[in-house]
């Protein structure tokens, strides 16, 4: 169990510290010299701002958070809203800012930065995903069959695809 922990901290220091680097890049460099590139990288900048506040919404309404307490402290397993097109959006929203930095300053510093954010929070993924079946089980489990980890193209291509089957 202490294992796990310092796991834990150890990815989400590694993960914090590169976004850190990578937002502060953004007001430090100055755009990059590549103007869609730049608008590409707005672009990721909105869509991490839904998949990032969105869960919260879906978890208070959905998740069983006692009341005055916080979102993370769900006690029931939520497959709808973002979380029936990815199994983790909010960390998908980190990837997506580390992008948008990447793309809108176009700065080595950035780019390894980025790189650096966004491998790290993929391994929170899985560690979180293992945790998670830990805590609820089976059904998580049947839930990593369907919904992607967080791969927003798949997981929207496949939630049409059980829409148009059930309609």
């Amino acid at each position: 169990m202490k294992r796990d922990r310092l796991i834990w901290m150890a990815l989400y220091a590694i993960w914090g510290l590169a976004l850190a680097a990578v937002l502060s890049l953004l007001f430090l460099v100055p755009l990059g010299n590549v103007r869609w590139l730049i608008h590409v990288g707005w672009a990721f900048f909105a869509i991490s701002a839904l998949l990032g506040w969105a869960p919260i919404l879906v978890f208070h309404r959905r998740g069983g958070v006692p009341k005055r307490k916080s979102y993370v402290h769900t006690t029931q397993l939520v497959m709808s809203g973002p979380y029936a097109i990815v199994r983790h959006p909010q960390y998908l929203a980190g990837d997506f800012i580390a992008v948008a930095v990447m793309c809108i300053t176009q700065h080595w510093g950035a780019i390894a930065a980025g790189v650096i954010a966004i491998v790290s929070n993929r391994l929170s993924m899985r560690k979180a995903d293992h945790d998670l079946v830990g805590r609820f089980g089976e059904p998580y489990r049947e839930y990593m069959e369907r919904v992607p980890r967080a791969s927003l193209l798949v997981g929207l291509l496949r939630r049409a695809r059980r829409r148009r089957g059930s309609g």
